[in-house]
């Protein structure tokens, strides 16, 4: 059950469905929601549940919309992880460097979450970029304006 709070919250992101911002300022989509063919092994299908960004080194994450920091993760290979809480959605940003905020922070749609990790061997910077329904997993291409 949700707080009056949160069901606003939640009503106000449902409406901006598709209008969502990037959860970076620049980059381009490196691999789509969904599944798709491996590089080397093009028989082998692998499952992407959410989105993969490339961006520039420096780059920083950044809020979807406004919510509650629910959750700070250190992912063994793939650095730090936030989650925020928008309601009864909740947006997760993989592969962060450093953090700009800690777990019970309000922030506001566009606020910095922290630098985006690179990669030294491969010299790319990603982000990885997941969004949920309550658990359900969403595709984000359907949420977040212009993600193709």
């Amino acid at each position: 059950m949700l707080t009056p709070e949160a069901k606003r919250v939640a009503n106000n992101f449902t409406a901006n469905k598709g209008k969502l911002i990037w959860p970076l300022e620049k980059g381009l989509l490196k691999r789509g929601y969904g599944v798709y063919s491996d590089p080397v092994y093009p028989g082998i299908k692998h499952q992407n549940n959410g989105v993969t960004i490339v961006t520039e080194k420096g780059a920083q994450a950044r809020a979807i919309f406004e919510g509650e920091v629910i959750a700070i993760m250190a992912v063994p290979g793939g650095n730090l992880g936030v989650q925020i809480k928008h309601g009864n959605f909740i947006s997760t940003y993989y592969n962060l460097k450093t953090l700009g905020v800690k777990k019970g922070d309000l922030v506001k749609e566009k606020q910095s979450l922290g630098e985006i990790a690179s990669n030294d061997t491969e010299g790319q910077t990603v982000l990885k970029f997941y969004l949920y329904q309550n658990s359900t997993r969403l595709n984000p291409q359907e949420w977040v304006f212009n993600l193709r």
